[in-house]
């Protein structure tokens, strides 16, 4: 499979709900808000969700950007991210990391143009996709805030001690009013 194949799925489910529902609310976990935030770019979305969306990936030379502090790597250890990665690499082929690349570059979203009412939560502890990306992404966004979750991983949502967070803020972000939110 290739990104575009990727997208064209996530695309496909989209309108088979416009046609369908009245109100659209997209979440999107990391590849997947990459997806979603497109969607909404060029497509009506109620609101977005966007759980450590892919704005940009780990690069070797930009480690800094993870801001990893003591407390991080502890949680990181004591939650074997460490391991489920080492277990991975060796079975990450070139092409695959290569297709996630160019669909990034293909599907990055204007920001300025996403008009949804719009949650990034993203994680503190975050290997993969740096949270400061989020924090950029929001700063260009016109409705939208940004929730850290302190000492979460990339996968927060499967995580005990930040899964009951994540759903806590998802709930309120889909089923409340933001205004009442922010009140």
């Amino acid at each position: 499979m290739t990104g575009d194949d990727w997208y064209d799925e996530a695309f496909e489910a989209y309108e088979v709900l416009s046609r369908k529902v009245d109100e659209i609310y997209i979440v999107g976990f990391s590849m997947g808000g990459l997806f979603a935030s497109h969607i909404a770019q060029h497509n009506r979305v109620d609101k977005l969700l966007l759980i450590a969306p892919a704005f940009e990936h780990t690069h070797i030379n930009r480690l800094a950007r993870l801001n990893l502090r003591p407390e991080g790597l502890a949680e990181h250890f004591k939650l074997k991210t460490m391991d489920v990665v080492r277990s991975r690499l060796p079975k990450l082929s070139l092409q695959a990391f290569n297709e996630f690349r160019a669909i990034m570059d293909a599907k990055m979203p204007d920001y300025e143009e996403i008009d949804s009412e719009t949650l990034i939560i993203h994680g503190t502890i975050d290997l993969l996709v740096p949270y400061m990306s989020s924090v950029e992404a929001q700063r260009k966004m016109k409705n939208c805030r940004v929730e850290l979750i302190e000492n979460a991983p990339h996968i927060m949502a499967y995580t005990e001690n930040h899964q009951h967070t994540l759903n806590i803020a998802a709930e309120r972000f889909l089923f409340l009013d933001m205004k009442t939110v922010l009140e």
